[in-house]
């Protein structure tokens, strides 16, 4: 099995081991895919005899994604650009690019550009494989030359001059025969919803361009980021450690130091000693908390760390170094009770914490019996 580099974080001091995304790869794969296919290659440039001073189009099919539904995209488009994707697509960029490990606002981010992905799927006017474009229902080329001035290379006799409605793309077998440039097979259709041409293939994938698309990339990144656990984090204890014993596996290894005889004087804890013990040891997260209306074991690990809410859930978490008061507000917490009878026999004795019994004076007829 080939060995990968963990990646860790530092989060507010906490430090993160993060998880290993595929989408992140797939991702900045796919912006490369797209940047790649110039507006060229794409035959979708613009008219060079539109009027003078018209914003020319985007440079890339990942540019021309961006700002898809600008106005200046397609002469007589009603779209305004308000229903587009080019600000998400940019805040997500810089997600991936620059993070690693990931909160609910960062999800919320790959959550919003699914629901407009979704809603451009829906549209009738923002889905490109919908474009609309019109040609005459019957033609053939005809012999002899275009009229003089037209930018047409053949002759073409029009047969029947209803108007016939395509979808994606204009690059149809009218405009091979009409204007001499190969037809995009694939890249439009008769049929709506059936039409493949580049601007759908960036976020549908399936194409001669691009082979996987935006949509189902962001369908994986939401569910590597639900589902894939961060194995692990070191933990920086900056609110009470007290908390952490509601975590099973934490309240397990405390009730195992107390009942160690080397662990104390008398009643007295070694505290240092049983912090550094409990430092070298990891805990599972899991999903369940001590007590029936405590907070969720993750949500306990964040809390304590001052870290934000996580989008993906916790493995274990190990303890940074942390002090007496630290170890004390942990013991206290675990034996819920100021009176602590130890294995030795002896009662937990923590100075301003804990209550030790007073010995049992014996009476006169025992100590007379004694004697």
């Amino acid at each position: 099995m080939k060995k990968t580099k963990k990646s860790t974080v530092d989060i507010n001091g906490n430090k993160i081991q993060a998880p290993s995304y595929d989408f992140k790869k797939k991702f900045l794969d796919w912006k490369e895919i797209c940047n790649g296919h110039s507006s060229e290659d794409i035959a979708s440039t613009g008219s060079p005899y539109a009027k003078v001073g018209r914003q020319t189009y985007p440079k890339t099919l990942y540019l021309q994604l961006q700002q898809h539904v600008r106005k200046y995209l397609r002469d007589n488009s009603k779209n305004t650009g308000s229903d587009g994707i080019f600000e998400t697509l940019d805040d997500i960029y810089e997600l991936i690019a620059n993070k690693s490990v990931f909160d609910v606002d960062d999800l919320e981010d790959f959550l919003e550009l699914k629901e407009k992905l979704d809603g451009i799927t829906k549209s009738p006017t923002l889905n490109p494989r919908n474009t609309i474009f019109t040609r005459p229902t019957r033609w053939k080329v005809g012999k002899g030359k275009p009229r003089k001035g037209s930018r047409a290379k053949n002759k073409i006799d029009i047969l029947d001059d209803k108007p016939q409605t395509i979808y994606g793309h204009y690059r149809d077998n009218y405009f091979e025969d009409k204007y001499g440039l190969d037809e995009k097979k694939g890249w439009w259709s008769k049929t709506p919803n059936t039409a493949n041409p580049p601007l759908a293939q960036a976020i549908y994938g399936e194409g001669d361009l691009v082979k996987v698309g935006l949509y189902d990339i962001i369908s994986e990144a939401i569910q590597e980021i639900q589902q894939k656990p961060i194995p692990n984090i070191q933990l920086k204890v900056q609110r009470s450690a007290g908390s952490l014993a509601l975590i099973p596996s934490v309240r397990k290894q405390v009730f195992s130091l107390l009942k160690r005889s080397d662990l104390f004087s008398g009643g007295k804890p070694k505290l240092q000693q049983m912090a550094a013990i409990l430092q070298g040891m990891q805990f599972a997260v899991g999903t369940k908390s001590f007590g029936a209306r405590s907070a969720k074991p993750q949500l306990i690990v964040q809390y304590v760390g001052k870290l934000p809410n996580l989008a993906s859930p916790i493995e274990t978490f190990q303890l940074q170094p942390f002090g007496k008061a630290a170890m004390v507000s942990l013991i206290m917490k675990v034996i819920g009770k100021e009176t602590y009878k130890l294995k030795n026999g002896n009662y937990l004795d923590i100075r301003g914490k804990t209550k030790v019994p007073e010995p049992v004076k014996k009476s006169w007829m025992e100590q007379l019996w004694r004697d």
